[in-house]
């Protein structure tokens, strides 16, 4: 929102009379507190329309979900891709890479770090996982000593977050642990909370001796370990590497290089607006901790909506509706979700479950995995047409407009939808975004197939495709008075 010394900017800028303006920049009263006069209204003014356009509901501007994610302490972390390395000796002696090592791809020049050591022979091939992350340490003296001091992380160009930790620099290192919102921090803790602001930057938080965490004195001095990575890779396109640095004469014989089909874990950027809108619909109060009646499905789409084509979890209560009672249900929570890349199905179930039962312990080995069954949503388009569009062609813009927003792999497609696709955000979409729809003859009436006979089940993955989409369009009978038709 713009403030009273931006109005007053834009104002004295377009002051076209030369003498009003040298009186200005001599301070002359009649000038000056009518410009700041007219400064304070506009400001006023703009406070009203702020509060007018607020989205208590349902969020669409950039800024009300950024604001959102920044309230609900949703970090802009990215997730390293993972990749198994071949490493070629062709030197005489046997040769040890150790954990750590840093390679570039032939295809991007990012670095690789080595996650474990391998040692070759002679002739020989090791594999090795890597990983598209760098490590970096920024030292950091407390300039005040303040309850919840504050203090921005600065990361390199281009690069994402991926994982940050905190320590002192006392003799003995204090690491300090991350408690989200100071969540069962205790105070003298040694635990830090790590938030975001609307453009996203990352603002490390310290405690207070009295209520959570530790107070920073001033002076003292901690050490930030950033891991950074460019999140998604194009995989398919890395082929040949080379050691950053070569240590001994043997290491120049080494030849490295990914290994075909080794993809391990797919990067992936942090959440993007259109993500974000979709967690901006979920209560505040799920977070990273137990949650009401076990509703975690906001807190695993939140850590791998970027990873997965479709998520969703749910409690025993949802799976009694749906499926029925059993006894094995009882104090359990299920998963169904898709990965992205088909190879990490079951890794990605294993720390979806991993996450839950961190969050509430309760669930540590309680989290039942269900199969994904793809459900095409079958939808009806009816509508009356003026002369002069042409039915094939408005027919193919409504299927292609629909499936690009509620397709297989879209974000509007990736969760549960017990009562089916919006009716009303479709018929808001095809009015605003297809032509045809905008003169005032054409008109159209959506309708869907009816749930109530057979709903849909949590693991059901609805999605819209081509096929499912039905397009009824006929001519208008008002054609302009005139008794023939084009």
């Amino acid at each position: 929102m713009l403030k009273q010394a931006d109005f007053v900017n834009r104002l004295i800028s377009t002051l076209d009379d030369a003498e009003i303006a040298e009186r200005y920049q001599a301070g002359d009263p009649l000038v000056v507190q009518q410009i700041q006069g007219y400064a304070a209204y506009f400001e006023l003014l703009a406070q009203e329309i702020e509060v007018s356009t607020i989205e208590p509901f349902i969020k669409t501007r950039d800024r009300s979900i950024l604001a959102d994610a920044t309230n609900k302490g949703i970090l802009p972390v990215a997730t390293p891709c993972q990749h198994t390395l071949e490493v070629i000796n062709n030197a005489a002696n046997s040769i040890t890479l150790s954990q750590g090592r840093v390679i570039e791809d032939s295809q991007g020049g990012r670095p690789w770090r080595l996650m474990a050591s391998v040692t070759v022979a002679p002739g020989q091939t090791g594999d090795v996982l890597v990983e598209q992350s760098e490590l970096r340490e920024v030292t950091y003296s407390v300039p005040l000593s303040e309850p919840f001091h504050r203090t921005p992380v600065l990361l390199s160009e281009g690069l994402f977050l991926a994982g940050l930790n905190v320590r002192d620099t006392e003799s003995t290192p204090n690491t300090y642990r991350h408690a989200p919102r100071w969540m069962n921090a205790a105070p003298l803790e040694y635990a830090v909370t790590i938030t975001t602001d609307s453009l996203r930057r990352v603002i490390v938080e310290f405690g207070d001796d009295a209520r959570a965490g530790r107070t920073v004195q001033t002076a003292q001095n901690f050490v930030f370990q950033l891991i950074e990575c460019y999140g998604a890779v194009d995989t398919p396109r890395l082929k040949d590497a080379a050691l950053v640095d070569v240590l001994t004469i043997d290491e120049q014989r080494v030849r490295v290089r990914f290994k075909q089909g080794g993809l391990v874990r797919a990067g992936a950027d942090p959440l993007s607006v259109a993500q974000l809108r979709l967690l901006a619909s979920y209560p505040a109060l799920y977070d990273e901790n137990a949650v009401f009646l076990g509703n975690f499905d906001y807190l695993a789409r939140q850590k791998f909506m970027t990873r997965t084509d479709y998520l969703a979890v749910w409690n025993e209560t949802v799976q009694e509706r749906a499926y029925g009672v059993d006894i094995s249900d009882i104090n359990r929570l299920h998963l169904a979700t898709v990965a992205k890349n088909p190879a990490e199905q079951a890794t990605i179930q294993t720390d979806i479950q991993q996450l839950i039962s961190r969050a509430d312990s309760l669930y540590d080995g309680r989290v039942k995995v269900r199969a994904v069954v793809e459900r095409p949503y079958q939808l009806i388009v009816t509508g009356r047409l003026a002369a002069v569009h042409d039915i094939d062609t408005v027919a193919a813009q409504i299927r292609g407009l629909l499936t690009g927003k509620y397709g297989k792999g879209t974000i509007a497609a990736s969760r549960w939808m017990p009562d089916g696709i919006n009716s009303q955000e479709i018929s808001t979409l095809l009015r605003t975004s297809i032509s045809a729809f905008q003169d005032r003859i054409s008109d159209f009436v959506v309708s869907s197939e009816n749930l109530a006979l057979n709903p849909v089940k949590p693991h059901e993955w609805l999605y819209l495709t081509n096929g499912s989409i039905s397009v009824v369009l006929t001519r208008t009978a008002d054609t302009g008075g005139s008794l023939w038709t084009l």
